[in-house]
């Protein structure tokens, strides 16, 4: 991609270049039409934009690229010097030809001392090889972007794919446990918790190798992780759930807003029933979602809290790669209750 990318870099300076030669010699002649008639001063200006031309595309596409990048700076500074000596020689006795045939008619032009044409041709040299210097330069900076950027895309994709792959053993392992409680005083909810752990599996399996999904599938997969917590506890009155959305086909990254949950259920201590509560409310509209949870924290210390294990601190990294300047988390906790508010923009 990247080369494809230089490439394009290149035809769009060569189809530049020529534009702006063009319309430079374009300048040329309607300045020597003025004093000259058509044909002279068509043929001068060639006799000037064509050595000009020559030493711009020679500099910017053979002697930058081999010898000035390549660390032959002696080679390339004497090539130079030789180009410009040759170019001012050549391009001196040139105009002294072109003044027996196509002359100037202008106010002492014919009588000029012949070290002025040489003069001349001299600036007319060194112009060409500045403005190929500089476009050469721009081209590398350029090229240093987009390769820079192209490695932080691999790198911020690695890191996703590694964040990811970190989710999948933690949010199965919590439900797994969930399970494993049930079967061990042989609930009858047990086989409804295979449904729905059937149900998140399938949608960890399929849906996290991608790197967005609808937010109504998200959202089906929380509502289907509440329900394997519900099953452990008949009496849900200390939980409130509210999830509103005007759109379910917003894109975010799977498995992003699960551990919110996931982390208020776990440390709440919801079954009991007089000092544990959940709340967790999900909104989605005008191309903003909007989370917040609270919960009590039961046995969970405030001093823990702050680092949210390895779900909460997992999410943080992935929004931070994702919506870098488009999210806003805010996360207190106190001795009592532990809460999460955030909020992000998509695109």
């Amino acid at each position: 991609m990247l080369v494809m990318a230089t490439f394009a870099g290149m035809r769009n300076v060569l189809l530049y270049s020529l534009l702006a030669w063009v319309a430079y010699a374009a300048i040329w002649v309607w300045l020597f039409s003025t004093f000259l008639d058509p044909l002279p001063a068509f043929v001068r200006v060639l006799g000037i934009t064509i050595p000009q031309m020559v030493i711009f595309y020679l500099n910017l596409m053979v002697l930058i690229p081999r010898l000035l990048d390549g660390n032959s700076r002696l080679v390339y500074f004497l090539l130079i010097l030789g180009v410009i000596i040759v170019s001012t020689t050549a391009g001196g006795f040139l105009d002294m030809c072109l003044d027996q045939y196509y002359p100037f008619h202008t106010f002492k032009a014919i009588d000029r001392p012949y070290y002025v044409s040489f003069i001349a041709r001299f600036f007319m040299s060194v112009m060409p090889i500045i403005v190929s210097s500089l476009v050469s330069r721009s081209m590398q900076v350029r090229k240093q972007r987009e390769e820079s950027l192209e490695l932080k895309n691999k790198m911020l994709e690695a890191e996703t794919k590694a964040l990811k792959a970190q989710i999948n053993p933690h949010f199965l392992f919590n439900s797994l446990n969930n399970i494993y409680a049930l079967s061990q005083i042989k609930s009858d909810k047990t086989p409804d918790a295979i449904l729905h752990l059937s149900d998140i599996l399938r949608y960890v399996t399929y849906e996290s190798n991608q790197n967005f999904v609808d937010l109504k599938d998200e959202i089906k997969s929380i509502e289907s992780f509440i329900l394997l917590q519900a099953l452990k506890d008949d009496d849900q009155s200390n939980i409130r759930i509210e999830i509103s959305t005007s759109n379910g086909h917003y894109k975010i990254p799977p498995l992003l807003l699960i551990p919110f949950i996931e982390n208020s259920f776990k440390h709440s201590n919801h079954e009991d029933k007089t000092k544990g509560w959940i709340e967790i409310k999900l909104h989605a509209a005008d191309g903003k979602i909007k989370l917040s949870t609270a919960n009590s924290l039961g046995h969970y210390t405030p001093a823990n809290a702050k680092t949210g294990g390895i779900g909460l601190e997992n999410v943080r990294k992935r929004l931070a790669l994702i919506y870098p300047d488009k999210h806003k988390l805010t996360i207190k906790s106190d001795r009592e209750k532990y809460c999460v508010e955030l909020e992000i923009w998509l695109e």
